[in-house]
């Protein structure tokens, strides 16, 4: 598909620590059609960071699950330990505003509190064996969800101070997402709702960086017989890759287009799926995978 000219793009941005699994997918087809629906491109991004939770063959089996069932990607496939330089810039300008300070508090001395307490506030300097947090201060943030409509959070009260650097020395997600999200060339994430207490804190990222918030809308998630969300790291079943057009039809039930044609062609289902395609149109309750 050609969309020399067009601006903006939605994008899927997995993880490379296990295969896709219905959960995966729902979400991928989610952000595929509504790029598709509004005749943008749709990017891939495989957020790979955290190095020592990569599964070997990951990425590998990522792609080829998309590839399976027709889910083409626009352009090259992106990855965000391509973008470190990025990062370290933006880490960069956020302590010339003064908003950084060096916390060694562990999890265990925070696990009881509902917000960071600000005992490390104080260390401004670099310092030896400490995560890097930022200072949220009185900051409210406002996003317009296309699916779950109006949010307003205020962050003191989200958790406060967040992680922006972690201690071993690797990005946190919450900085390089809301760096490449905060990109101009990305201005739709349609992603799960279980993301979506991420949010306020990469939208106060872009805000403070000066970059561009993207249209955001965090769909219904599938969960399990007991109402967990279906995740690699519960060991969620992979995609049966011998049957892509069952699983997309099943994917495109669960986002209220229940009335699709019986068809082994993928293309051919998704093409009648971007033309019908509403993010609003979305049923809002959590569905239970069969």
């Amino acid at each position: 598909m050609n969309h020399d000219g067009v601006r903006g793009a939605g994008r899927f941005a997995p993880s490379p620590t296990g295969p896709l699994h219905a959960g995966s997918l729902l979400a991928a087809v989610a952000s595929f059609l509504d790029a598709r629906s509004q005749s943008l491109p749709w990017r891939v991004r495989l957020d790979d960071l955290d190095q020592p939770r990569h599964e070997a063959g990951a990425e590998r089996a990522i792609l080829l699950a998309l590839e399976r069932h027709r889910l083409h990607w626009d352009g090259p496939v992106d990855r965000q330990s391509e973008h470190v330089d990025r990062y370290a810039a933006a880490l960069d300008e956020l302590s010339r505003q003064g908003a950084l300070f060096y916390c060694r508090c562990s999890r265990r001395t925070l696990r009881n509190a509902d917000a960071y307490p600000g005992r490390c506030r104080h260390h401004v300097e670099p310092r030896p064996d400490s995560a890097i947090r930022v200072r949220v201060d009185d900051a409210v943030v406002t996003v317009d969800d296309l699916v779950l409509g109006p949010q307003r959070w205020t962050l003191s009260e989200q958790g406060g101070d967040f992680v922006v650097r972690r201690r071993d020395g690797i990005i946190a997600y919450q900085l390089a997402t809301a760096i490449d999200d905060g990109n101009p060339d990305i201005t739709r994430v349609i992603r799960g709702r279980d993301l979506l207490h991420t949010t306020p804190r990469q939208v106060f990222l872009m805000e403070r960086l000066g970059l561009d918030v993207p249209g955001y809308g965090h769909i219904r998630l599938l969960v399990d017989s007991q109402g967990q969300k279906l995740s690699k790291q519960s060991h969620a079943t992979p995609l049966d890759l011998t049957r892509p057009a069952a699983n997309l039809t099943r994917t495109l039930a669960l986002l209220g287009l229940s009335t699709a044609p019986a068809t082994d062609d993928c293309e051919a289902l998704l093409a009648w799926a971007a033309d019908r395609f509403l993010v609003s149109g979305i049923p809002s309750d959590d569905a239970v995978a069969s």
